[in-house]
């Protein structure tokens, strides 16, 4: 049957078919999330924290079998995480937002190599060092409420090179080549 079909393809048993999800460990219970989004054959599939809470072994697991049916069924992937680790084992581009607007977007290798926007390099800096961090940017200050941000650039109140534009202007996303765009100043 067609439900047999997708539980085989996310490396379940067709009998989980008949079992409450209660008595599903987490990484089953994520497949069956994945068989599901399948079932409606997407072009596009948006994974938001699909590895959070899963151990370690289960989420190596979950972030092949995304790749795996990116790569077999020519899907778009979206992978909305917290973990830095995550977004460069699998996505191929990355976009960094800081209370809700991107403020850089860069291909994988070279945003982990080379981040531009301050809070990228928070955020690097704040990894373990095998994930790029040079711990020199340091965590500076309290994140405002995105239902009350700062204005002009929402990072100035945290941010080390803040100037007067920065508290006045918030900035676009600029073109730096090699397919890389950063929102800030720092920068024109």
């Amino acid at each position: 049957s067609w439900i047999s079909e997708l539980m085989k393809r996310v490396s379940l048993d067709p009998a989980f078919a008949d079992v409450l999800p209660e008595s599903l460990s987490g990484g089953e219970q994520q497949r069956v999330v994945i068989a599901r989004a399948l079932a409606l054959e997407p072009r596009l599939i948006i994974a938001d924290e699909p590895v959070s809470a899963l151990d370690l072994s289960v989420q190596a697991q979950t972030l092949n079998l995304l790749i795996e049916l990116r790569e077999q069924m020519g899907l778009t992937l979206m992978l909305v995480s917290h973990s830095l680790g995550a977004v460069h084992y699998a996505c191929s581009r990355v976009a960094v937002m800081y209370l809700g607007k991107i403020v850089e977007e860069a291909p994988t290798p070279l945003f982990f190599r080379q981040p531009e926007h301050p809070y990228s390099r928070v955020l690097l800096d704040s990894t373990p060092r095998g994930l790029a961090g040079t711990g020199k940017s340091g965590d500076v200050g309290e994140v405002p409420s995105p239902s009350c941000p700062p204005s002009g650039c929402s990072f100035h109140p945290r941010c080390r090179h803040a100037m007067d534009r920065c508290r006045r202007e918030s900035p676009s996303l600029m073109d730096r080549g090699k397919d890389h765009r950063v929102a800030c100043f720092l920068y024109q």
